[in-house]
């Protein structure tokens, strides 16, 4: 349990007038209660503001606040914006299953974790890589997944399927997700695949849309790399990652997804619940 914070950084969504002005209000709230406070927008190399004014910060922050929503979360994980620092999420967005506090909420909910701490979760995060020939033309780190669907055209795709060492099959779909445990709340259980307790170390593989195939979502160990190779031609395919980073793929690209060097920490409180948050945002029926 993590008790002594003297020092949070907040991390707000950008080009939000809205949650600007809600980040200096937590900031204003923090200082109150003698926190000192590191404020920037989450854009790359944004300029960091301290509150109060003039305080000279001695050491990084022990709690970083990410005023947004899931997208915010997602894109201040990807850019390094505090590694190492345990992420805790204000949702100002729409479903927010990654955040722990909202708008009416957010003065109980850090009141209790700065009298009480917080418990720090880990949450594994993927490296996204394509390979074209004998070249890597595109290298990445996600969050939540990685998802290999068509353009504009309603065509097919073929994959040849890697799982660890073993030559799986090879898919015609329209598409295929590679999730982290953290991700199986999104696109993963949309297309078809389980709801994953997030502190497990696996990745699920999910086909959008089989043709013809026995082909059925699996969980493999996040330490076998999920090797997907397009083998269909002219089917204008693309990768995403997180749902926020775009890469046209070519007929013949290959695309690996292993667990990443890098992880997220999460800050909990002890009272919250996994199965409650499920319940809440909607995922399971109440008991």
């Amino acid at each position: 349990m993590h008790r002594d914070i003297k020092t949070v950084l907040i991390i707000h969504k950008a080009d939000h007038e809205q949650v600007r002005g809600m980040a200096w209000t937590v900031a204003d709230w923090l200082a109150a209660r003698g926190i000192t406070v590191l404020l920037r927008e989450n854009v790359p190399d944004a300029p960091t503001a301290v509150v109060p004014v003039g305080t000279v910060v001695t050491g990084p922050p022990q709690l970083a606040l990410i005023l947004g929503g899931d997208g915010t979360m997602l894109s201040a994980a990807r850019q390094r914006a505090a590694d190492g620092i345990p992420f805790f999420g204000i949702n100002l967005g729409r479903v927010g299953f990654m955040t722990s506090a909202g708008p009416d909420n957010w003065r109980e909910v850090l009141a209790d974790i700065l009298e009480h701490g917080f418990i720090e979760a880990r949450r594994i995060m993927i490296e996204v890589s394509v390979i074209r020939g004998s070249e890597t033309v595109y290298t990445t780190t996600a969050l939540n997944d990685a998802v290999i669907s068509r353009g504009a055209m309603a065509r097919l795709a073929a994959f040849k399927v890697t799982l660890g060492d073993a030559d799986v099959c090879t898919l015609r779909a329209d598409g295929v997700v590679v999730s982290t445990p953290t991700g199986s709340t999104a696109y993963c259980v949309s297309a078809g695949g389980p709801l994953i307790y997030p502190g497990l170390d696996v990745l699920c593989v999910v086909p959008i849309c089989p043709f013809l195939s026995d082909f059925k979502p699996v969980v493999v160990p996040a330490d076998s790399p999920v090797r997907l190779a397009l083998s269909a031609p002219e089917t204008n395919m693309y990768l995403t990652c997180d749902g926020q980073e775009l890469f046209p793929l070519d007929d013949n690209d290959v695309v690996v997804v292993r667990k990443s060097t890098r992880s997220l920490k999460l800050a909990k409180r002890a009272k919250d619940s996994y199965f409650g948050r499920l319940r809440l945002k909607g995922f399971i029926n109440k008991p």
